[in-house]
Order: structure tokens, then C-alpha cells, then sequence
């Protein structure tokens, strides 16, 4: 039977060190989305890759948990016996969808309530469509997922308080902030984490700042659009600039480290913070050792979100509800949709004897006019498809659906 499985690794059993080394890329992404489609056994696939998690969807009749973990690991370079102890399996098809339905709100979140969640969802839907392995069913679960989600965000406080990681990367300097006077404070990286801790400083009243990136291109469009002049060093420069800095916040997308202890050991400052919230990380742990550096990477981020927590503890069951109301309708519509791919089923192989009796009896010089022929014997079918759709429509109970498809299975297919 054709249904969703998922193989999923999360923040809940995996720490941050084998996290990163399963962590994937939108070239990862884009590359194994590619092999996933080129399997025959895999009808759609959908991937999500974060700073807590890497889950992947698909839709098959059977099991492929071991072709993907191993297309996985060839990609990663990483051992096969390690990825099958730490991706947990989900074939039950309610189960997986439950589980995704909870990830994508933020209540399986490492800060409860994660208000960036939905957005990685949306990129990793995006290139799913990109790479064209999102078909009927990923479109209609996508669709449904954003509907609960804004329908969260409209109705409950879930999402009030810290509820991203760059929100709790500025909220976790803050202490700092105040002991230091006037800290030069570095943002790595310019994409839309980075862009978010800029915003999340600037709103707390913090304009001196320096953006360490590849390019400039972002950082202007930002100055311009925010009326803001926030710094720029290349990321070439940074061997020679970084260590001047009291608070860095590094947030690039990177396979490996880009500082490491030596950057460190002429260290002019007494004292410096640093908030490591890419997955893979960027700052070695070794950093952390120095003496003077106070180093955070995510696994250390819930320190900073008891402060609304009853807060959002006490929506839960809102969302939950939420939640369960829509997933109930995907697993309704899934089902309607099963029984009339069994229709579309009998009607294809209606058509088919209705070309096999046309051709017999034109090879036997029965027919003479055989396009009013062909007219009658599709209204037939027509008027057949017809009482089968208002005969299941007219089911109510689950078990009598399933045993008028398997009757018309067995008779037609």
C-alpha cells in the first residue's frame, strides 16, 4: 500500500556532534532529492534539514529506509551502521504525519514554539518542487501544514516570546552585553539567520555593528531598506579582524569549522562571548577552552527560553487541537483520494477493453461506423463510473469503503 514513511533525526536523541555530520546543504538536499527520484520505488520525497533535525519524507508501497540511509551516507562520507542507530523509523503512516505536524508548530523544538520552523519547511517544500519530487500527496500536506500553522499563530500565544534561535542567540548576550562597555559586536554570516540577529540587536537598540560575510550585496540591500550602517569585512579578512571582538554571533551554512583556536591566541580582550547557531557548527569546540571565551552552540540554547515557557506550556493543548483538526482532514482527504484513484484505476482499465472488444470486432469486419460505436461505449462507461463514485460516496463506514475497492480491484485490475 502506497503511504508516507519518514526517517527522522532530531535534537531529542542525537547531540549537536552527530547532528552536524548528517546536516545537509541545499546542494545535499538538491542531490539526493535528485537520486530519491531516479528510484522507482519512491513516488515522492520531501527533505528538511535544520539546526536540531534532518527529516526525510517520502511516499513508497515499501520499505526504502536502507537505500536512503545509504545514498545518505555516501553523500555525508559517513558510516551506515551509525546513521541506522540514530534515524529513528517511522512507517506508520499516522504516526509520521503526527510527528511532522508537531515538528512543523515548534513543539518539538529545542526552543518550544520555534516561529522559524515553519519558514525551513516552506524552503525545504520549495525545493522539493524544485527538483519535482513533491506530487499530490507532499502538495496537499504541505498546504494543510502551513493552514494549521497560521491558524497557531492567529489564534494561541505559542509563538510569543523567544521563538527562534537567532532571537535566543541575541537574548543569551544580553547578560553580557551590559557587563561589557560599548562591545564591538561580529555577526558571521548574512544569510537569513544572520539577517535575523542583525534585526533582533537593532530592535534592542544595538547599531555598532560588523558583518562578516562572503559577499557585501545583502548587507547593502539591508542598510538600505533598514536605514541602518552596519559594518562589512570580507570573509577573507577574518584570520585578521576577529579576535577584536567582544561579542561574535556565527551563523553561516559550512561543512566544517572557520574558527578555530589559533584565530584566537593573541587575544586582546579579557573577556569575549561567542554564540555558535550554525548546524554544522562553525566555531571549533576547542574555542571554548581558551580562558576569557565563553562559547554557546545550539544544544545550550534552551538556557535562555524558561523565561516564557509556562507561557507556551499553557497552549499546548490549543495547539494540539489545531494539530489534530488538520491533520484528520489530510488523512480524510488522503482517503477520498485513495478511493477515487481506485475509479480512475477502473475506468483506465475500462477503457481498455472497451479497445480490445473495438479492435476484435473491426479484425472480424463487424464493425462499419466505429466511431458511434466507440460514443456508445464510452457513455457506458461513463454512467458506470458514474453509480461506483455515488455508490462509495454513499459509504459511510471505513471497513465497507475498503471492501467495495477491493472488490472493484479484483474484478477490474
Amino acid at each position: 500500500m502506497i503511504q508516507f514513511r519518514l526517517l527522522s533525526l532530531s535534537h531529542q536523541k542525537t547531540d549537536i556532534t552527530i547532528r552536524e555530520r548528517f546536516a545537509l546543504n541545499t546542494t545535499d538536499i538538491k542531490e539526493l532529492l535528485t537520486l530519491f527520484k531516479s528510484n522507482s520505488k519512491i513516488t515522492e520525497c520531501y527533505i528538511l534539514s535544520t539546526c536540531n533535525r534532518t527529516e526525510i519524507l517520502y511516499v513508497a508501497e515499501e520499505d526504502c529506509n536502507h537505500e536512503i540511509l545509504s545514498t545518505l551516507c555516501k553523500i555525508k562520507n559517513q558510516d551506515l551502521t551509525l546513521a541506522r542507530e540514530i534515524f529513528n523509523p517511522l512507517s506508520n503512516e499516522e504516526k509520521a504525519l503526527h510527528y511532522l505536524f508537531r515538528v512543523s508548530s515548534g513543539l518539538e523544538s529545542q526552543i518550544l514554539g520555534d516561529a522559524q520552523i515553519i519558514s525551513q519547511y516552506k524552503s525545504a517544500y520549495s525545493l522539493a518542487k524544485e527538483c519535482d519530487t513533491a506530487g499530490t500527496f507532499i502538495h496537499r500536506l504541505m498546504h494543510v501544514i502551513f493552514s494549521a500553522n497560521k491558524h497557531i499563530a492567529n489564534q494561541t500565544s505559542f509563538r510569543s516570546g523567544i521563538s527562534s534561535a537567532p532571537y535566543a542567540a541575541v537574548d543569551m548576550i544580553s547578560e553580557y552585553q551590559n557587563m561589557l562597555k560599548s562591545p564591538k559586536v561580529a555577526i558571521i554570516g548574512f544569510g537569513d539567520m544572520g539577517q535575523n540577529v542583525c534585526r533582533h540587536l537593532i530592535s534592542q537598540g544595538c547599531t555598532d555593528l560588523t558583518v562578516i560575510n562572503r559577499s557585501q550585496e545583502k548587507l547593502f540591500r539591508f542598510n538600505h531598506k533598514n536605514k541602518t550602517n552596519i559594518q562589512y569585512i570580507p570573509i577573507e579578512e577574518i584570520n585578521k579582524t576577529v579576535d577584536k571582538y567582544d561579542i561574535i554571533i556565527s551563523t553561516p551554512s559550512v561543512q566544517a569549522p572557520i574558527l578555530h583556536g589559533y584565530h584566537f591566541k593573541n587575544v586582546t580582550n579579557l573577556f569575549k562571548v561567542m554564540v555558535d547557531i550554525s548546524i554544522p557548527r562553525s566555531i571549533a569546540p576547542e574555542v571554548g577552552k581558551i580562558p576569557g571565551i565563553v562559547l554557546y552552540d545550539m544544544d545550550d540554547i534552551s538556557q535562555v527560553t524558561k523565561g516564557t515557557l509556562a507561557q507556551k506550556k499553557a497552549c499546548i493543548s490549543a495547539v494540539e487541537e489545531i494539530l489534530n483538526d488538520h491533520l484528520a482532514e489530510f488523512l480524510h482527504w488522503k482517503q477520498d483520494n485513495k478511493n477515487l484513484q481506485v475509479i480512475r484505476n477502473m475506468k483506465t482499465a475500462l477503457q481498455t477493453m472497451k479497445l480490445e472488444e473495438l479492435d476484435r470486432f473491426q479484425k472480424q469486419g463487424q464493425l462499419e461506423e466505429i466511431e458511434n460505436y466507440e460514443q456508445i461505449m464510452d457513455a457506458m462507461i461513463q454512467k458506470i463510473i458514474k453509480k461506483t463514485v455515488i455508490t462509495m460516496k454513499s459509504l459511510k463506514d471505513d471497513k465497507e469503503k475498503h471492501l467495495y475497492n477491493s472488490m472493484i480491484t479484483q474484478t477490474f485490475l
